[in-house]
């Protein structure tokens, strides 16, 4: 009698849907999406969560900052560019956000801070000031803002490029949630301090990148000073972006920096380059080239002495640019920052560690005595146990799912796991060790 092939159909079968169970398709490597980092930043060049001296020389883009603003003597906002982020009914976007105050007795005695390009002028606090739009002899002029009872020509003063009407200057608090936009900021530059790199420095001081993928290179402070030239043999583009991931745990947060020359890029590449500084407190940048995309440090004061200009978003827990007065040496005043905002899509492999899962999550053992049929003849299918059958899917851990979002942009920091198709293909491997071997005892008996 020719015997039936059912047994090895059988088996073959939970062959095969024991090796799905156990995970034999390429494994997937966890990533972190990040997207844009500045998301939330309304199109400001400059975003500072507290207060800000802007002492020299300008920012071609519009500025924001939480806190309460000082200036130098003379400080020019939005050069190039109004920004886009635009108030209500304003015909004009707002250029200069200041969440605070002005803070007069902390400016240059003979200040003058210049909004350009037809831009508004949003303040929080107007404790101690006067919007004036009116001069001595009442006839309408250009906006200027002034210490209290000081009058329209005095100094310090904030000085308009249009009329703007004095309710629409303020006082206007809470047009941006700073505080929580910087915990999404602080999130992103942790998660970016997670990520793979996959991009070394060659000797002497050159880099490869690839134009398919977040590029990531990981550097010290110490070794970022050590760098002389930074050369790009490729440039960053929107679909390979460059982040540099400087670690300034060894000298506790606190880093000078001496901008090395960066060789084969400039601001048209700026918008694909990050400098993410998640841990750093203080950041000085003293000398050197000028910086090619945006610094991302929302943990740190930074304070500008390097006339080379910052080519990209400044995002930033505080901000001095340059001293309060101008000095004869060159060298300890600010440069310009210019208007490159940042403009990739983030998304690295994720290196954090994560756990094995239990044997009893991933694929459960049938119970020999609930597995196996019994002796009786005239037993032919039992039922197997409703635990053998259909395993109960684990809860997938929080850390390796979907993280929260981040405020109003919906940005999440998502890791990719197991999918629900791990889960079926381990009830169809116990599944199958049922019919197997009931198959096997069937054959027998004929």
């Amino acid at each position: 009698m020719t015997k039936k092939p059912y047994p090895l159909l059988g088996i073959a079968a939970c062959t095969v849907a024991a090796t799905l169970a156990t995970g034999a398709r390429p494994a997937v490597a966890a990533t972190v999406d990040i997207g844009n980092p500045v998301a939330g930043g309304n199109g400001f060049g400059v975003v500072v969560e507290t207060d800000a001296l802007l002492g020299s020389t300008e920012s071609e883009g519009p500025v924001a900052l939480g806190g309460d603003l000082a200036y130098g003597a003379g400080y020019n906002v939005a050069l190039n560019h109004p920004g886009t982020f635009t108030v209500g009914d304003d015909p004009r976007p707002t250029s200069l956000l200041v969440g605070g105050r002005i803070d007069y007795a902390g400016s240059s005695p003979v200040g003058v801070l210049k909004v350009l390009q037809n831009g508004y002028l949003k303040i929080g606090d107007l404790t101690g000031s006067d919007v004036v739009t009116q001069d001595a002899n009442q006839a309408t002029v250009k906006t200027r803002v002034v210490a209290t009872g000081t009058g329209h020509d005095s100094t310090p003063r904030v000085e308009l490029g249009v009329e703007q009407p004095a309710l629409s200057v303020g006082p206007h608090p809470g047009l941006m949630d700073f505080t929580g936009l910087f915990a999404t900021y602080r999130d992103r530059a942790d998660a970016l301090t997670g990520c793979a790199a996959n991009v070394e420095v060659q000797d002497p001081g050159r880099i490869t990148l690839d134009g398919t993928r977040t590029n990531v290179l990981r550097l010290t402070g110490r070794q970022l000073d050590d760098l002389s030239e930074l050369t790009f043999l490729d440039a960053p583009t929107k679909s390979g972006p460059l982040v540099i991931d400087v670690d300034t745990t060894a000298t506790g947060g606190v880093f000078t920096w001496n901008v090395p020359n960066l060789a084969g890029v400039s601001g048209e590449d700026a918008p694909y380059i990050l400098w993410n500084f998640a841990d750093a407190t203080a950041i000085t940048l003293a000398t050197g080239d000028s910086v090619e995309g945006t610094i991302y440090a929302p943990r740190a004061h930074l304070t500008d002495l390097d006339p080379s200009n910052i080519e990209g978003d400044v995002v930033v827990k505080a901000l001095t640019a340059g001293p309060l007065e101008a000095t004869r040496a060159a060298d300890v005043n600010a440069g310009e920052i210019h208007y490159f905002p940042f403009a990739a899509e983030l998304s690295c492999e994720d290196t954090s560690p994560t756990p094995s899962p239990s044997p009893s999550t991933t694929e459960p053992s049938p119970d020999p005595s609930t597995t196996e049929p019994s002796p009786d003849p005239s037993t032919t299918e039992p039922s197997p146990e409703p635990s053998t059958t259909e395993p109960t899917t684990p809860a997938p851990e929080p850390s390796t799912t979907e993280p929260g979002g981040y405020g109003d942009d919906g940005d999440e920091l998502a890791d990719s796991g197991a999918g629900p198709a791990v889960y079926t293909a381990a009830a169809l491997a116990a599944l199958c060790a049922v019919g197997g071997v009931l198959l096997v005892r069937r054959s027998r008996r004929r």
